[in-house]
């Protein structure tokens, strides 16, 4: 009957194989740890976009209750309505995926759209809002909103001329 000793001591193999094992770990726990709280450009971004997608909703509401009173109108306020609509759900995504804890902020009322000469100039202070934010931005959020930016020009000089 032969006794085992208990004593370890580990091959160069053994060693070798745990020394490679550490850059492992390390990379997986930074990638772990990027998974983590939001950063502040985060935030930022999200409340950003959060201003962009409320003067979407606006506009979207303002162009949908306009349409019936505007008859000459209706069916480029309609037009308007779905697009801006749109603008919104494309922003609310875009925040839900950045920082969704800043998405809560989008349907806040604001001001009142109560005429169609306010919503051409809703409309036209959107374009330069959203182009000025994508020459800032960079990667899809700067397409998003020149995206935007191009669609509210649109908007405001040819559904509403």
């Amino acid at each position: 009957m032969s006794v085992r000793s208990t004593d370890f001591s580990p091959s160069r193999r053994t060693v070798l194989r745990g020394a490679a094992a550490i850059p492992v770990a390390v990379a997986t726990g930074a990638a772990v740890s990027a998974c983590g709280p939001t950063t502040d450009e985060e935030r930022d971004l999200g409340d950003m976009l959060v201003t962009h997608a409320q003067a979407a909703v606006r506009q979207q509401k303002a162009a949908a209750a306009l349409a019936p009173r505007t008859t000459e109108y209706t069916a480029a306020l309609t037009v308007v309505a779905q697009q801006r609509g749109e603008h919104a759900q494309a922003l609310r995504d875009e925040i839900d995926r950045v920082h969704s804890s800043s998405a809560d902020q989008i349907d806040v009322p604001g001001p009142a759209l109560p005429t169609l000469d306010a919503l051409r100039g809703a409309l036209a202070s959107s374009t330069r809002v959203a182009a000025d934010g994508a020459v800032l931005e960079s990667d899809f959020v700067a397409g998003l909103l020149a995206s935007i930016s191009a669609s509210c020009k649109t908007l405001a000089e040819v559904q509403l001329a």
